[in-house]
């Protein structure tokens, strides 16, 4: 184990420890690994706790012009999950890569990914963009026409009054900038594939 408190930056948490069994994730942080463990181990807390056994690690990835490291990684009921986070020091990203290929066995290798691999996730993107920019349209034509029912949800409440703000033309012309940086990345993605770091478990 890496006997630290790795300080990071991800959705809804902020630093993790490696454990004997798995990488022990909180939107809170501690000066020593003694606290954050007494911290995690409480089970009435306001933090957001993650835990990551390895054994359930399929496949742990970051893009050479990313800072961003992708763990992908299964729960005990077989659900697929993602956790994805940057380090706040540049030199723990080494310091984690080689703790899971040297104290976890993990095989470490770098390839350039295929044109269709480097945009296949912002390929999807764009086409939800396209599909939900299609659908707010027609709703904002519906508010404006007043043929909305009333929503008893709240979000859904909210989500109507921004549309109607917007209008017909303003949902257009956030679903075109939306597309349109999309677009440039795929582009940019495509001519230019980049390098990928990946860590894969033991027996892979």
């Amino acid at each position: 184990m890496v006997e630290k408190v790795f300080a990071i930056t991800g959705n809804k948490i902020s630093a993790f420890i490696t454990d004997e069994n798995s990488l022990k994730f909180s939107s809170s942080t501690s000066e020593t690994i003694e606290t954050f463990r007494e911290a995690f181990a409480k089970k009435f807390s306001l933090a957001t706790k993650v835990e990551i056994r390895y054994d359930s690690i399929k496949c742990i990835k970051k893009e050479d012009n990313s800072k961003a490291v992708l763990i992908l990684y299964k729960k005990i009921w077989g659900i697929p999950l993602d956790c994805e986070f940057t380090f706040t020091d540049i030199a723990d990203y080494e310091i984690f890569f080689t703790f899971f290929e040297k104290e976890r066995y993990f095989t470490r290798s770098n390839e350039t990914l295929t044109p269709f691999r480097a945009i296949r996730n912002y390929l999807i993107g764009l086409l939800a963009t396209i599909a939900f920019t299609i659908f707010t349209y027609y709703q904002a034509i519906e508010i404006t026409n007043g043929t909305v029912e009333e929503a008893s949800s709240g979000k859904v409440r909210l989500f109507n009054y921004i549309v109607g703000v917007l209008g017909n033309k303003g949902v257009l012309a956030v679903g075109v900038l939306i597309s349109g940086y999309l677009i440039y990345k795929i582009w940019k993605r495509f001519s230019d594939p980049p390098n990928q770091l990946k860590l894969l478990p033991p027996n892979t």
